[in-house]
């Protein structure tokens, strides 16, 4: 029987919803990066859940080792099917849990290939990183995100705090006058706000105070990470294109960061 099997049979047999299920598990890791999506991919055996097992056996009343069986069995490729070929250099690759994809440097993605993954979020829609100034310009992008908006996305916006007293020094890190990513920062807080104004409420927009660390763009499990790279501007920094396929791996270490860092945040209000 499958993890998918498994995880209906006992949501029917305990009369428990998805969402009921994500609170549980949710209160048993303390955890708060959970959602009835993600239960719900598991139970149709969309993506296979790692880390969660344990506290999925708990709340579902079942043996954890038969929750690992299941899910070994889902990742393990039919006998005598495995490619024995080497991959090319810039073809994706798999550790199970995500798939990857590598870029030498973020510009490389094209500004098509940006929106277009944004439009296909349902559920989640991310953008995080120190301005993400061409989002905000974009003409393409309140559309975009109004769309999502009225679809019931969850968006989430957050950008470095214009007034946090380390922009000075990574201006200078890269070459800039004095200013430049304050006032690129700002610029993009605005046309977000206004964007927010049409979303509503399924938009929130934030900013944080912390040291830079990555920029995340997220659409449901979709992810685009460029990590901050000292003297380097960000277009130029490398870059890594994620998709989650089952959980416990790079994806969900990156989204654990977007959380601790969406939680430790202010909203923005002009």
């Amino acid at each position: 029987m499958s993890v998918g099997a498994l995880i209906q049979r006992q949501i029917a047999a305990l009369d428990l919803t998805l969402e009921e299920v994500a609170e549980q598990m949710m209160a048993i890791t303390g955890r708060d990066t959970l959602t009835r999506h993600d239960v719900w991919r598991w139970r149709t055996d969309e993506v296979t859940p790692r880390f969660w097992l344990p506290a999925l056996a708990q709340v579902l009343q079942i043996d954890v080792d038969e929750l690992r069986a299941a899910a070994r069995r889902r990742t393990q490729a039919p006998e005598g099917q495995g490619d024995t070929s080497a991959p090319s250099v810039d073809s994706p690759r798999s550790d199970e849990t995500d798939t990857v994809t590598t870029y030498a440097a973020r510009e490389l993605i094209l500004r098509e290939q940006w929106n277009e993954i944004i439009r296909s979020a349902r559920h989640a829609l991310w953008l995080y990183g120190m301005a993400e100034y061409r989002y905000a310009m974009d003409d393409e992008v309140p559309v975009i995100l109004k769309d999502a908006a009225v679809a019931g996305c969850e968006i989430r916006v957050l950008l470095l705090d214009p007034a946090s007293s380390g922009i000075v020094d990574i201006d200078r890190d890269e070459g800039n006058p004095e200013g430049s990513l304050a006032n690129r920062i700002t610029a993009a807080l605005a046309r977000f706000d206004a964007m927010r104004q049409d979303c509503g409420t399924s938009m929130e927009l934030r900013v944080y105070a912390a040291p830079p660390s990555t920029s995340i763009v997220r659409a449901d499990d979709h992810l685009i990470v460029t990590p901050y790279v000292r003297y380097m501007a960000g277009r130029s920094s490398p870059t890594l294109e994620l998709r989650r396929n089952s959980d416990g791996g790079m994806f969900d270490r990156y989204t654990g960061h977007f959380d601790s860092a969406w939680n430790r945040a202010r909203d923005w209000n002009q």
